[in-house]
């Protein structure tokens, strides 16, 4: 499923550095911080012109069910009380301090770009491998809709309000 896939990178991911100093060596876990997550479908967009555009954002019918999934698969696979979230659809101010700039964008597996095949020289199996490939890319327009929320993650004394 979309959601846990990007739930466990995100409780997975070494982002912070150990005790001993090593870059990039720990994870949210690892170091017991707290997870902010935000709905955030401005993210979600493209540009035409000056203009945002926001059609390819899940729609407000399902996205509001989607995040409250995906907050429900972040707290059990980490301690529930470490899951903080904001109110979906919210106009909300933010205070977080960032250790950065670092932005990691993540994707599920199911919404990644198609691998690059070698056309076939011909014979039989053309048509079949022509066939495949439409499938697949209609297949990921589906699933590359229906990740509009991103996710930030932020230390334990950012979501806490401390910094």
């Amino acid at each position: 499923m979309l959601t846990g896939c990007v739930a466990r990178k995100i409780l997975s991911l070494r982002l912070f550095d150990a005790e001993n100093g090593k870059k990039w060596d720990k994870s949210v876990v690892d170091k017991e911080y707290e997870v902010l997550c935000v709905s955030q479908f401005t993210l979600h967009r493209i540009l035409k012109g000056n203009k945002l555009d926001f059609h390819d954002a899940m729609g407000p019918d399902l996205a509001p069910q989607f995040y409250e999934n995906f907050l429900q698969l972040m707290k059990q696979n980490y301690a529930e009380d470490k899951i903080k979230n904001g109110v979906f659809g919210a106009d909300m101010q933010v205070h977080i301090q960032n250790d950065g700039p670092v932005t990691i964008p993540l994707e599920s597996p199911e919404n990644l770009p198609e691998p690059k095949v070698r056309k076939p020289q011909g014979g039989k199996n053309a048509n079949q491998n022509q066939s495949s490939s439409s499938l697949s890319k209609e297949g990921q327009k589906q699933s590359s809709a229906s990740l509009s929320d991103s996710v930030e993650t932020a230390t334990e004394n950012a979501a806490s309000g401390d910094s």
